[in-house]
């Protein structure tokens, strides 16, 4: 779906997928409204620096007024915020719930009040067989659209199911990056935990493509892998010392974008999987898969495309 021309309103937008859709909105000459709704003043500053016409509103997803309010006028959602470092959720699981499944359901009521025209809430692989109170949370955000989805509403909404985003805010690569500028060891739980990994611009460019899709289904684009410990070698090299240390919690070894239970109604593309919801009846899909689509059985990303990755 081209975005260019329509008035777009980004919950939790002042992250790396509301930097991408901003840095792509200015390369392509986008003509419609960008507003990003987010609690973080302090990254609305430096977002604004950069992008001087972008709309920014203080507020929190929790508050179904202001959500509303700055909602108004807009024709498509992006909804990007949520509490998603893992050893945070599992800390403070009730702030996660409180954010992350019904802060989404109020973006769901308010779209549906403001006519909005579409929605997009942005998964996660967590969401499979969720193991920590984050991918929980992501998993009946999934449950919440598509029961909106299925009511008698103009509003339409999508999902779109994806894996780590490279570079994202407290992610490994920054935490590694500053290490070794520090002359610090860089810290590796387990070498052979494996990821699904994207650059932000392929981030934003799932988002356009999920909008083509039916309201309720999940796009699941299809991406490669790699393993922590590969990875650590292709971004610091060899020459920086590396320190175990334990799992974090609610950490797993790897991750799933579609399960073997989600199969037999998962539409298979050369490019991307369309999982449909549980409560979809009479459909199979499943003839040839007898397994998970996870990272430890994905196509390996190579040292090149990792380098073209962090470079996108």
């Amino acid at each position: 779906m081209d975005l260019s021309k329509f008035d777009i309103f980004v919950t939790g937008g002042a992250g790396t997928l509301g930097r991408a859709i901003a840095r792509k909105r200015k390369e392509e000459g986008w003509t419609g409204r960008l507003t990003v709704y987010s609690t973080d003043n302090h990254k609305h500053d430096f977002m604004r620096r950069l992008y001087p016409d972008v709309n920014f509103i203080q507020g929190d997803i929790r508050n179904g007024v202001t959500l509303l309010n700055g909602m108004v006028g807009h024709d498509i959602v992006i909804h990007a915020a949520a509490v998603k470092v893992i050893p945070d959720s599992e800390k403070d699981s009730i702030d996660t719930i409180d954010v992350n499944v019904y802060g989404s359901q109020n973006v769901c009521v308010a779209a549906m009040q403001a006519n909005i025209s579409h929605v997009i809430g942005i998964s996660t692989d967590k969401a499979c067989h969720p193991a920590n109170a984050y991918g929980a949370a992501k998993m009946l955000m999934e449950k919440i659209f598509q029961e909106f989805a299925r009511m008698e509403s103009n509003t339409k909404f999508h999902l779109v199911r994806y894996g780590n985003v490279l570079e994202s805010t407290g992610s490994v690569v920054e935490w590694w990056n500053r290490a070794k500028a520090l002359g610090q060891p860089i810290k590796i739980t387990y070498a052979g935990m494996t990821r699904f990994w994207i650059s932000p611009r392929q981030a934003a460019g799932y988002v356009e493509r999920a909008m083509d899709f039916e309201s309720g289904l999940i796009y699941v684009p299809k991406m490669k892998a790699l393993s922590v410990g590969k990875m650590a070698e292709y971004i610091v090299g060899d020459e920086v010392e590396i320190q175990r240390i334990p799992l974090r919690p609610g950490e797993k070894i790897h991750e799933t974008l579609v399960t073997v239970e989600e199969m037999d109604r998962t539409e298979k593309g050369d490019d991307a999987f369309v999982v449909y919801p549980s409560t979809v009846t009479g459909i199979d899909f499943s003839k040839g898969w007898e397994h998970a689509y996870s990272s430890d059985v994905a196509e390996e990303l190579t040292e090149s495309e990792l380098a073209e990755l962090l470079n996108d």
